[in-house]
This record gives structure tokens, C-alpha cells and sequence, in this order.
């Protein structure tokens, strides 16, 4: 009787082998050849071990969406230098605690939404949110709108 598990988190023992042969470059066809199975398998295991990962971090983002005590929607127009005082703003309103200063949460922006501006200003809204451990998270707003009516956010 094995004392190795089944899975690791959401994936078999398959997937993380081929997940970490294929980070190093290898092949379907040296995958195959290095584990003992068909090519075919080896594409199977790579898509359903993404899949897990894609589900994995729809999950965390819903869940970090239900849990963040702080919420703040930027609309398109603003000047990108006001937006860390904005966000700074509502969280001492709110009383939650922010693990970011002015500078990082200037290159969250630049970093997670570039898509939403365009010169020193938003061309499409984003939405902040600030964890209850004060971190903070950016992303485009048209990208979580459909996530944040199933959770029950305007």
C-alpha cells in the first residue's frame, strides 16, 4: 500500500509529472517517452491539469470578490495619479488597512489593466479591491462584471 497520494491539490500524479516535464521544454513526444505512454495521454493529462488551473483561479477570484472588505470601481477619466489617493481614501473610510503605498498601487495599475488606459488616463473602468489581509488587487472591470452580479455586487 502506497503512502503517496492520489492527487496533489487538484491535480493526479499524471498531471504534475507532464506539467513539470513540459515547463522544462519538453515535448508531447519526450513527455510520452520519459513517462511510459502514449502522446495522447500526455495532451489529455496537459489540458485537463490547465483546465484545473483556469477553475482553481476562477475560484479564488469569486472568492477573494465575496471576501474583499473593500471594493472600489474607477471610472473611465481619471487621471491615474489620483487613483492611489482614491483608493488610500476609502480604506481609511472603511477602516481596512492597506499593505500599499502610493507607488505600488501606481504599478498594479500599469502592471494588471493596461488595457484600460491610455496617457495619464483610464480609457475603460477597473475595479480595486483591498483583501482583509490589505493586499491589493486590480483588475479590468469589464473583465469581472459577469463575477460580481453572481456574487451580488453592482
Amino acid at each position: 500500500m502506497s503512502t503517496v497520494p492520489d492527487r496533489y491539490g487538484l491535480f493526479t500524479k499524471l498531471q504534475l509529472q507532464v506539467l513539470k516535464l513540459r515547463s522544462r521544454g519538453l515535448s508531447l513526444r519526450e513527455v510520452a517517452e520519459k513517462i511510459g505512454t502514449t502522446r495522447q495521454n500526455i495532451q489529455v493529462a496537459e489540458k485537463r491539469a490547465r483546465n484545473n488551473v483556469r477553475v482553481a483561479e476562477e475560484t479564488i477570484l469569486i472568492y477573494t470578490l465575496i471576501t474583499a472588505p473593500l471594493k472600489v470601481k474607477i471610472e473611465a477619466g481619471t487621471h491615474l495619479v489620483d487613483i492611489p489617493k482614491i483608493v488610500i481614501e476609502k480604506a481609511d473610510e472603511a477602516g481596512v488597512k492597506v499593505r500599499a503605498d502610493f507607488t505600488l498601487i501606481y504599478k498594479l495599475l500599469h502592471f494588471k489593466t493596461q488595457e484600460c488606459i491610455q496617457g495619464p488616463r483610464l480609457v475603460k473602468p477597473v475595479l480595486i479591491l483591498v483583501t482583509s489581509r490589505g493586499d491589493v488587487e486590480i483588475f479590468p472591470y469589464d473583465k469581472i462584471k459577469e463575477y460580481l452580479t453572481l456574487v451580488g455586487d453592482p
